[in-house]
């Protein structure tokens, strides 16, 4: 799929994005927890999944809204937080990410239900999102905000390149802006809740329907099991 040319050359597009209200977290720093050298650290961890996924036989892509301030804006890479940057990269094979922020590890919430559950899944994943970059409230950058039409069409041309760049086998949609957002590109997704503000059972519910798993709670006995 993807050439190392090919993938450099979209490393390199995306890095040179710049828009108000936006941190692009592969050329830029945060004042209050990077370092000099941050933005190029999340620029090689996004580089060494993008390459380990293309050289897959196959990958399923999942596809979110933005870049959290907690995840994704801290690490380079989508749905992953500090502290599944380890696992994740144990799952593609690939040496570890390095946490690019000084301080603390953080955590995020929606990264932490996406790795309970991409543990259950034998597969190789890639995340990404509609719009790539970390939109944030004006003079607030730690805080998220919904993406405008205009970032969505942006993100939309970044997300067509990184889908052309992996042995994609299924996308998989994380709440209704990104299901919305990829079927208006006419690429078949498998939309599932997002695991935010009460959906975390029907995210994964849903999840395990689409790889045909068996949760916990259908094998749980029902209580009138074996009566009349």
């Amino acid at each position: 799929m993807g050439s190392r040319g090919n993938i450099d050359i979209f490393l390199e597009n995306l890095a040179s994005f710049k828009a108000e209200r936006v941190f692009n977290p592969w050329s830029a720093n945060c004042e209050e927890v990077d370092v000099e050298d941050s933005f190029n650290i999340r620029l090689n961890n996004l580089r060494t999944v993008l390459r380990a996924c293309a050289d897959a036989d196959e990958v399923d892509v999942w596809v979110g809204r933005d870049l959290g301030w907690r995840g994704g804006r801290r690490t380079g890479v989508a749905f992953v937080d500090e502290v599944s940057l380890s696992d994740y990269a144990s799952s593609i094979e690939v040496a570890g990410l390095v946490k690019a922020t000084v301080g603390p590890v953080m955590k995020e919430r929606t990264a932490t239900e996406i790795h309970l559950a991409r543990r259950r899944i034998s597969r190789k994943l890639f995340f990404w999102n509609v719009f790539p970059f970390h939109p944030h409230e004006a003079n607030q950058p730690q805080s998220n905000r919904m993406h405008t039409r205009t970032e969505r069409e942006i993100g939309l041309s970044f997300l067509k390149v990184a889908l052309s760049l992996l042995p994609v086998r299924r996308a998989i949609t994380i709440g209704n802006d990104a299901t919305q957002a990829v079927q208006a590109m006419n690429v078949k997704c498998c939309p599932v809740r997002h695991p935010s503000y009460g959906g975390q059972r029907d995210f994964h519910r849903q999840l395990n329907a689409h790889y045909g798993l068996v949760s916990e709670e259908d094998t749980q006995p029902s209580l009138f099991d074996g009566h009349t």
